[in-house]
C-alpha cells in the first residue's frame, strides 16, 4: 500500500479569499484533531498547498508560516489576522441608518434591495473609485488614443499594497523541501502571450535547481551548433528561480485581466531545433533573439482565466515529481485533496436584475469544474490497475516476457500534455496517480450577494466572510470526518 499525500486546493476569488481563510481555520482543527486521535499528529496537515489568484495569496501565506515556524499550528489564526488587515471601513459603512432606508423600502417591494444588499454593492462602488489602501489604488485613467471613443477609457489599478501587505505576512522567497517535511507550494499564472498555465513549484527539479518551464517542447540548442549531438530535450521557456518563489510571482497569480497591468518576469527563452525530411536542422522561426538562453521580460496575468481550481496541474505536478525527482515510478503516494469552492455551483433562486444576471454568470466561469479531471484521474488508475492484472494472467497462461515487453514499448496515440510527446503503453502504467479521496466544500451564495462581491474589502464582508468560512466548513466536515472513518478504517 503506498502512502498518502494530502492536497489543498484555493480557488480564485478576490475578496471571497476570506471565506477561505475561515474554511482552513475549521479545516486545520478538524484534520489536526483528527489525526491525533489516530496516533499520526506527527504528520504534515497537508503535503501540498496548491492556489490560484487570491488563492495563491493565502497559500503562499500558509507555507510562510509552515516553513518558518515548523508547525501548522497558529497558521489559520495568521491567515485571519492577514485578511482583517486588508479590510477598511467605506463610507456607507459610517452611516448610522443606511441599511435602515434600505430595509423599510424593500419590506414595501421585495425587488428592492435590502440594506446588507446595499451596502455591499454601494461599498465595492467607492472601492472600485478609490481603491482599499492595503489592496489596490487606481493609477491614472488611460485615454483611448485608437478609436478616440471617452467612454473607451482604461481604468488601471496598482497591485503595489498587496504586495506590500503581502510582505508584510510572509518570507520571501519561499523554497521548501520534501527532506525537511515541509509543504509544497504550486502557484498557477498564465503567460499571455502563450495564453498556457505557468506552475511555480517551491520543491527542486530533479536537476537540483528550482524553474517553472513550459512553451513548445524539443530540441533544444545546447552549445550554439546546430550538429545532431549538441542539443538536449527541453521547453522553450523557462523562468529560474533557486532561491525559491518570489512575490512577484504570487502577484502575477492575482494580475486580473484589464483590472491590473501585466505582470513582468524575466524568462529565459531557448532556441528549437527544427529537423527537415533531408536530415538538416534548422532553428525554429519564434520570435526571439538569435543568441541561445537570451533572458527577456514576458508578460503574466491572473492564473484563474485557464485554472482558477488548479487540480489538474497539482495531479501532474504529484506525479512529476515522484517520477522524475523522487525516481518512484510505482506505488508512488496516493492523493487525498480538498477543494475550498467560492463560487456557488447550485443557486435555489433564479436572478431576474442586471446585477444578479451578472453575479450568477460569474459564478458559473469561475466555479469548480474539476470533477471531469478527478473522473479522467480515477480512471487512468483502474485501467493501469486492470492492465497490470491482465499481464500477470498473461504471465501464468505461459505468455513469455518478451512479448510483454515489446507490447508494452509500443507507442499509443495519447500525446503526454507535459511534452507533445507521443508515449507508449509502458508510460500509461508508470506512475499513476491514485486520487482516493475528494472533499469539496461549498460557499453559499447568501440572497444579499452583489456581482461586485470580489471587490468588497469592507470590514463588515470580510468578517461575515470568515465567519461563514469557518462555520459552514464546521457543518461540513463533520460527514467529511464520518467518511474518512468509514472508508479508510481497515486500510
Amino acid at each position: 500500500m503506498s502512502s498518502i499525500n494530502r492536497a489543498l486546493i484555493f480557488q480564485g476569488g478576490g475578496s471571497l479569499g476570506a471565506y477561505e481563510a475561515g474554511a482552513y481555520k475549521a479545516m486545520n482543527e478538524d484534520v489536526s484533531a483528527y489525526l491525533k486521535r489516530e496516533g499520526r499528529g506527527q504528520e504534515p496537515l497537508f503535503h501540498i498547498v496548491s492556489g490560484t489568484s487570491i488563492g495563491s495569496i493565502n497559500a503562499a501565506l500558509l507555507v510562510s508560516y509552515v516553513k518558518e515556524n515548523k508547525t501548522w499550528e497558529g497558521s489559520g489564526e495568521r491567515l485571519i489576522e492577514f485578511w482583517e488587515y486588508l479590510s477598511t471601513k467605506s463610507t456607507v459603512d459610517n452611516m448610522p441608518h443606511f441599511k435602515d432606508y434600505w430595509d423599510f423600502w424593500h419590506r414595501l417591494d421585495r425587488r428592492i434591495a435590502s440594506g446588507e444588499s446595499a451596502r455591499r454593492y454601494y461599498s465595492t462602488k467607492e472601492f472600485i473609485m478609490k481603491g482599499v489602501p492595503n489592496v489596490f489604488v487606481p493609477q491614472t485613467p488611460s485615454l483611448d488614443n485608437r478609436f478616440f471613443d471617452p467612454s473607451n477609457t482604461w481604468y488601471l489599478y496598482d497591485s503595489k499594497p498587496l504586495k506590500d501587505s503581502l510582505e508584510k505576512f510572509a518570507k520571501f522567497p519561499i523554497s521548501t523541501s520534501f527532506e525537511n517535511n515541509e509543504p509544497r507550494l504550486l502557484l498557477v499564472a498564465v503567460d499571455v502571450q502563450e495564453a498556457t498555465p505557468v506552475v511555480f513549484d517551491s520543491y527542486e527539479k530533479e536537476d537540483g535547481t528550482r524553474k517553472s518551464e513550459y512553451g513548445k517542447y524539443g530540441r533544444v540548442r545546447s552549445d550554439g551548433s546546430l550538429s545532431k549531438n549538441s542539443d538536449i530535450r527541453a521547453f522553450e521557456h523557462v523562468i529560474r528561480y533557486d532561491d525559491g518563489i518570489q512575490s512577484d510571482f504570487v502577484l502575477a497569480s492575482c494580475s486580473v485581466p484589464v483590472n491590473y497591468d501585466y505582470t513582468k518576469l524575466n524568462v529565459e527563452t531557448r532556441m528549437l531545433v527544427k529537423e527537415g525530411p533531408d536530415g538538416s536542422r534548422t532553428m525554429e522561426d519564434n520570435n526571439q533573439p538569435t543568441s541561445n538562453g537570451a533572458t527577456n521580460l514576458r508578460y503574466f496575468w491572473d492564473g484563474g482565466l485557464l485554472a482558477n481550481t488548479p487540480l489538474r496541474q497539482t495531479i501532474l505536478a504529484h506525479r512529476d515529481y515522484w517520477i522524475r525527482v523522487r525516481k518512484l515510478e510505482h506505488e508512488i503516494p496516493r492523493l487525498r485533496y480538498g477543494i475550498i469552492n467560492l463560487h456557488p455551483a447550485k443557486q435555489e433562486y433564479l436572478p431576474t436584475d442586471y446585477d444578479g444576471v451578472v453575479d450568477r454568470k460569474n459564478d458559473i466561469i469561475y466555479h469548480d469544474r474539476t470533477l471531469f479531471d478527478e473522473n479522467v484521474a480515477i480512471l487512468l488508475s483502474d485501467f493501469a490497475m486492470f492492465a497490470k492484472s491482465l499481464m500477470s494472467l498473461a504471465e501464468e497462461m505461459g505468455a513469455s516476457k518478451e512479448v510483454l515487453k515489446r507490447m508494452l514499448e509500443e507507442k499509443t496515440r495519447v500525446i503526454y500534455l507535459g511534452t507533445g510527446e507521443q508515449v507508449s503503453y509502458k508510460d500509461l502504467l508508470k506512475g499513476r496517480v491514485d486520487v482516493d479521496f475528494v472533499v469539496r466544500l461549498e460557499r453559499k451564495n447568501d440572497t444579499h450577494t452583489i456581482s461586485n462581491k470580489t471587490f468588497d474589502f469592507s470590514e463588515s464582508t470580510i468578517r461575515q466572510l470568515i465567519q461563514d468560512g469557518y462555520k459552514e466548513t464546521k457543518e461540513q466536515m463533520k460527514e467529511v470526518i464520518a467518511r474518512v472513518r468509514r472508508e479508510f478504517s481497515n486500510t
